[in-house]
C-alpha cells in the first residue's frame, strides 16, 4: 500500500465543527486551562477528560488537521484524526514530542479495520515529517480506575475555599508526610463541622496536585495520600 500525501489542512481551533449527532453524544469538554475541546463520543469525552487532568498536557485540540492523500494511484481521500496534544516540560526535562491521537472502540476497530488503516498510515507519515507521535487508543486504556478518580476529582476545580483551610490541610499534610484523607482531616481539624466542611477543600488540593494520590486505585477516604514537593511547569520556571 503506497500512501502519497497530497496536504494537509490545520488550525489551532480545529479543522471543522462538530455536528449534533442524534446517534452519539456530542458536546465540549470545559479544560482546567479555560479552553473547550470537542468530542463526538463519549469515549472521545473521557479520553480528553484524562489528559485534562495530566500535568504535562499544555494544549488539547479536538479535530487538529484534515489530511489529503491518496492509497496507490486511487481517488483523494480525507482523514481527521481526533485529537493533538502537546506537552509542557517538567522541570529541566524537555516536553514529550506531540502526539496525534485517535479514539475508537475496539469492536469498531475490529470491525472497519481495511477502511481505516489508510487514513492512520498517512497520518504516521505526517506525524515522521514532524517529528510527532500516532496513537490509536481504545476503551481498555482510557475506561479505568484512574478515569473514575479523574472524573470524581473535576467536580472539585472550583470548590469554595478561603484559602485558611486549604493552608491548614497542607501545614498538617507537611508533618504527617504520609496518611489517609481521614486521618489529616481528624489531625487538622477538632471540630467536626470544620472536618466535613473540609473535605471538599482537601479533594481540590489533590485535583491540584498539591497533595498526592496514587490515582490508580480507588481513591476514598482510606487511600494514602502524601505530602508533595512544587513542581515548577513549562513557563512558571
Amino acid at each position: 500500500m503506497k500512501i502519497t500525501i497530497i496536504g494537509v489542512t490545520e488550525g489551532e481551533e480545529g479543522v471543522r465543527a462538530i455536528p449534533r449527532n442524534y446517534r452519539s453524544v456530542t458536546g465540549r469538554v470545559e479544560t482546567l486551562r479555560g479552553d473547550t475541546v470537542g468530542y463526538e463520543s463519549t469515549l472521545e469525552r473521557d479520553f480528553v477528560h484524562l489528559l485534562d487532568f495530566n500535568a504535562r498536557v499544555g494544549k488539547i485540540i479536538g479535530q487538529p488537521l484534515r489530511i489529503q492523500y491518496k492509497v496507490d494511484e486511487g481517488n483523494a481521500r480525507s482523514y481527521t484524526p481526533d485529537v493533538l496534544v502537546r506537552f509542557l516540560p517538567i522541570g529541566d526535562s524537555k516536553p514529550w514530542r506531540p502526539t496525534l491521537f485517535e479514539v475508537k472502540y475496539r469492536e469498531e476497530l475490529e470491525d472497519r479495520r481495511q477502511e481505516l488503516l489508510p487514513g492512520f498510515k498517512a497520518a504516521q507519515k505526517v506525524c515522521r515529517t514532524r517529528g510527532w507521535n500516532f496513537r490509536v487508543v481504545t476503551e481498555r486504556y482510557i475506561r479505568n480506575t484512574y478515569l473514575q478518580n479523574v472524573q470524581f476529582l473535576r467536580d472539585y476545580r472550583a470548590y469554595p475555599d478561603d484559602g485558611a483551610k486549604s493552608l491548614m490541610l497542607l501545614r498538617t499534610m507537611e508533618k504527617l508526610r504520609v496518611a489517609t484523607p481521614a486521618q489529616l482531616l481528624a489531625a487538622t481539624f477538632m471540630d467536626m463541622t470544620n472536618r466535613m466542611e473540609a473535605v471538599g477543600v482537601l479533594w481540590r488540593l489533590i485535583t491540584t496536585r498539591a497533595i498526592g494520590a496514587n490515582l490508580m486505585n480507588s481513591l476514598n477516604m482510606s487511600s494514602e495520600i502524601w505530602h508533595e514537593e512544587p513542581v515548577l511547569y513549562g513557563s512558571e520556571r
